[in-house]
């Protein structure tokens, strides 16, 4: 067995080689996906763009036949490689390829026989009808050859390869966005580019098994040792992810579909442009917490809660510590960047992009808990506690969008977040882990509030001194905030985990940049 200094350093590294890992694959797919979207509005124009929102909320739902299997599918490999059970590992990927597999013809199936109603549903207009259903087909098909191909994707997680698992979605993302240009210029519009994300997605499933048998060439991807009794092992588990999913869809995705059923279609895209500007905090946080699941795992199967409760706490400090800094440069700057990235039009949202990220900031501090009670299969009350969420989310949009609109439907995703998030899940995570509250807010959540005190005096200071129009401006000010808010938080909020793992990044940071020079100067 390791001595206990060397596991622990050997876990830090790979946090840190895994959370980067995770950040540049983000980075990358988020970069390419902001700089599209004016480029993709200009093209098929707000009422396309619209519609295109409004058929993929609704056909985003057939997700759900997912079944949360892709958390069982990490969950379990990785805890059967730890203990060494490579023939269960092996009959694991294969029941759940099998299932996914069935499941993807059946989304087939029901966007076929629904495709035809979804005009009668929404507002709309007649001239767009022919092109609303055929979009909801096209968009079924890709949904229905998508579902088996995130089992690969789900097994290099597993494996605990995200370098490889963000390769495989950065190639995807790229080579998504050169084919959306190249057809959008050739005319093909909007069906087009939905339709040619169909053979994205499977060149990608064919790289990712690939590199599945480059990392464990002892697992065997494909439908060969299926097992009936471990169908109930996944379903077992996945079912509370499958609740967990619905309620994410019912805050995540009915929103567009409120709107599109109560206002006009082309209400929706000024309400997605602030909703994805609002999720910027939230995509980037999220690269943190991926590497949580897979750990957990593997330290719940070793019966090390010594290691579980820390793990609690720091994981929780730094997705706030992750999130906060984003978050305050997008709300404070809203109106500067949505006047640069689609146009001034789009400025008077601003206020939609404050209540989003405030929500997106309440419900992503209590992913560290999720993931980790769902690695120690702790994970069943969280269903209840996010499907009642997701029904009061309903409501209060249907209640609140004909007298508000879309601030409304907003108002209607912030407030049953807050209370699922501060009443419900974070009491139960922290009963389960053995931790006062008193502890949790003087050990995760204190340390990563406090700098963003000073972090936001700086930032309206600057946006009123400065008044940034240009890229360059706001990048500049957004970058000396965030500045301003690490040198807080690494001075007095870092615990010594962190501050190790910030040198440990700058000494790797070092030697790479002394490398390339060497390598530089050695060749002239």
């Amino acid at each position: 067995m390791k001595p206990e200094s060397t596991r622990t350093s050997a876990l830090r590294r790979w946090v840190l080689r895994s959370t980067l890992a995770n950040y540049l694959g983000q980075l990358a797919t988020f970069g390419t996906g902001f700089a599209l979207t004016p480029f993709v509005l200009h093209q098929i124009g707000a009422i396309d763009y619209g519609l295109w929102l409004l058929v993929g909320s609704v056909v985003a739902y057939g997700g759900l036949l997912d079944l949360g299997i892709t958390s069982a599918v990490i969950k379990y490999v990785a805890e059967y490689r730890a203990r060494d059970q490579i023939a269960q590992a092996q009959s694991l990927i294969a029941t759940a390829l099998s299932l996914y597999t069935a499941l993807g013809l059946l989304v087939m199936a029901l966007a076929a026989a629904l495709a035809p109603l979804f005009s009668q549903v929404f507002n709309v207009p007649p001239d767009e009808r022919a092109t609303a259903s055929a979009l909801a087909l096209l968009m079924g098909v890709a949904l229905g050859v998508s579902i088996p191909c995130t089992t690969s994707h789900s097994v290099l997680r597993g494996l605990q390869r995200f370098d490889y698992a963000n390769l495989v979605s950065v190639g995807g993302t790229l080579l998504s966005a050169v084919a959306t240009v190249v057809v959008l210029l050739a005319g093909g519009g909007l069906l087009g580019m939905v339709a040619v994300n169909i053979p994205v997605t499977l060149a990608m499933q064919v790289l990712a098994v690939a590199l599945i048998k480059r990392s464990a060439p002892e697992l065997h991807f494909g439908w060969r040792g299926a097992s009936r009794r471990l169908v109930r092992t996944v379903l077992s588990f996945s079912s509370s992810m499958f609740l967990i999913q619905v309620a994410g869809q019912l805050q995540s995705e009915t929103d567009e579909i409120v709107i599109g059923a109560f206002l006009p279609v082309s209400a929706i895209t000024p309400y997605g442009i602030a909703q994805r500007l609002s999720e910027v905090a939230h995509l980037l946080t999220r690269q943190f917490v991926k590497v949580l699941l897979p750990l957990a795992s593997e330290l719940h199967a070793e019966d090390d809660q010594a290691r579980l409760r820390a793990l609690f706490m720091a994981s929780t400090r730094l997705t706030l510590a992750s999130f906060l800094p984003i978050g305050c440069v997008v709300v404070i700057l809203a109106q500067p960047i949505l006047t640069l990235w689609v146009g001034a039009a789009y400025a008077s949202y601003a206020h939609l992009v404050l209540i989003l990220t405030t929500a997106s900031l309440i419900d992503t501090s209590q992913w560290p808990a999720g993931s980790l009670l769902q690695g120690m299969a702790r994970h069943r009350l969280l269903a209840f506690f996010a499907i009642g969420s997701g029904l009061v989310n309903l409501a209060l949009s249907l209640i609140l969008v004909r007298p508000l609109g879309v601030m409304g439907v907003a108002l209607g995703t912030l407030i049953p977040t807050t209370i699922e998030s501060l009443c419900f899940v974070l009491p139960y995570a922290m009963r389960i882990q053995g931790v006062s509250l008193r502890a949790t807010l003087r050990e995760a959540y204190l340390p990563a509030l406090a700098p963003a005190v000073p972090m936001v005096a700086v930032l309206v200071g600057l946006r009123e001194l400065v008044r940034p129009d240009s890229l360059i401006s706001i990048a500049g000010v957004g970058c000396v905030s965030v500045l301003v808010y690490l040198a807080g938080y690494m001075s007095f909020g870092a615990g010594q985990a962190e501050r190790q793992l910030s040198r440990d990044a700058l000494r790797a940071a070092l030697r790479f940049t002394r490398s390339r020079f060497s390598r530089a100067g050695s060749d002239t």
